[in-house]
């Protein structure tokens, strides 16, 4: 972050909230499943924008605020205790109940001064600046949070959560759990999941002295100098890219997910053709997959598989064809999870991450693409007693540095649209933010 924009924060507190009540002795020591064990210790960071808090809240001072919050995140942490615990190696985590680190800040500038920067460098501001600088190596607690006061009286609350810990879903939950845990002040409101820890029965980890090598074959990607950007979808425009597919394939009912995903890799695909002005390079999609179902809803965790599909030639490039590749593949992995036994469940997945791994093993000059959907998730319902967020700011946009080729989908408020940020080297945004195909229907919003 450069000096002129960390100048624009003051006044940092740091509290540590510990869960309300104690963890059980019998839930002390929370077994990291082979997923967890897989995963790296990077902190996924995801932010909430509520440039104008109701009526109720307005003309509240700022330490009400931050109280509401802090003691409803006391009480959630009961709930997700592994997040208040210290990791062990690569074995476990002991829910000892140390807490999570709260920080609390003013920025000096609006909230519209973060929304209109071009690129994600402001974005930081509503990050603790020791996390989002030291993503891959931050020691701290495996839960940060932080509250950001604007100076037009509107207030971000961000989380950066250890991945250790949990995957997109659980923090989605978390977050929501959260906010019903605040609004339940006032209201009997109860959050409808009650979340259970237990991905390692069904993704039994490895020995405890073979544990270090598990994360060797780190799934989270290797950091690159690149940039990100915010695009948007509107409900008219995937409309259209909807009836291209449909009017071109045998796939009658392309979901969001599927067509955005496959628009954003043939645009990336074309646009580095024209960087490297060559013919077609052959690329990989990899496409991550939510397990819940057929697993249970409340099971909290990395419970996620991963697709892939390969395009070598330009004819191969048409949206249509792509979101075909992607929904025959999807269905695929579906059909080995629908029934199989629990004891099925890891080599079945450990297979499509090793057949994904030797895709671009054996071919190691091919460009990857991974993407990751949000879309569906209730990012936008997350209130805390004072309306909901006029934005969410997504996974890994905010990463330091971002990854390359990545791509993360979300709803857009109204529940119609996708919001999306991708980020990648330099001069292929350059041409990638500057496609004519591509802003046809997608618009910048950053």
């Amino acid at each position: 972050m450069s000096s002129s924009v960390s100048r624009l924060v003051s006044s940092v507190c740091k509290k540590i909230i510990k869960p309300y009540s104690p963890t059980p002795i019998s839930l002390r020591c929370h077994k990291l499943s082979y997923l967890d064990q897989m995963v790296g210790g990077i902190y996924i960071p995801l932010a909430f924008f509520y440039p104008k808090l109701s009526n109720t809240w307005s003309n509240k001072p700022n330490n009400v605020v931050s109280q509401h919050l802090e003691k409803s995140l006391s009480k959630v942490l009961t709930y997700y205790y592994p997040f208040a615990g210290k990791l062990n190696d690569n074995i476990s985590i002991d829910c000892n109940d140390n807490g999570v680190e709260f920080f609390i800040t003013k920025i000096n500038c609006p909230m519209s001064e973060i929304f209109n920067h071009p690129y994600f460098e402001k974005h930081n501001l509503v990050y603790p600046t020791e996390v989002i600088n030291n993503q891959y190596t931050y020691e701290g607690s495996l839960a940060v949070f932080q509250l950001s006061h604007f100076s037009c009286g509107g207030i971000a609350i961000s989380m950066c959560l250890s991945h250790k810990v949990g995957d997109g879903y659980t923090f989605n939950n978390f977050m929501n759990h959260w906010a019903t845990m605040a609004r339940n002040a006032l209201s009997s409101e109860i959050y409808p999941i009650s979340p259970k820890f237990d991905g390692s029965f069904y993704f039994p980890p490895t020995k405890d002295e073979d544990s270090s090598n598990v994360s060797n074959n780190n799934i989270v990607p290797q950091r690159e100098e690149c940039v990100s950007k915010g695009f948007s979808i509107s409900s008219s425009k995937l409309t259209a890219l909807k009836a291209r597919v449909i009017n071109e394939s045998k796939v009658q009912n392309p979901s969001d997910t599927e067509v955005v995903s496959a628009f954003l890799y043939q645009r990336a695909m074309a646009t580095k053709k024209l960087v490297n002005s060559s013919s077609i390079r052959p690329s990989l999609l990899h496409q991550a997959v939510n397990l819940r179902p057929p697993l249970p809803k409340n099971t909290m965790g990395n419970i996620c598989s991963l697709f892939s599909i390969l395009t070598k030639e330009e004819k191969e490039m048409d949206l249509a064809q792509v979101v075909s590749k992607l929904r025959k593949e999807k269905e695929e992995v579906k059909q080995k999870y629908k029934n199989a036994k629990i004891e099925e469940l890891l080599p079945i997945t450990l297979e499509q991450y090793r057949k994904a791994n030797d895709l671009l093993v054996n071919n190691s000059c091919y460009d990857l693409y991974r993407f990751s959907s949000l879309i569906t998730f209730p990012s936008y319902d997350v209130d805390f007693g004072w309306g909901k967020p006029e934005k969410v700011i997504s996974p890994l946009s905010t990463s330091n540095p971002p990854i390359k080729n990545m791509f993360v989908l979300m709803d857009d408020k109204n529940r119609d649209g996708v919001n999306l940020t991708c980020s990648m080297k330099k001069q292929d945004m350059l041409a990638f933010e500057r496609d004519e195909e591509l802003l046809r229907f997608a618009s910048p919003t950053s």
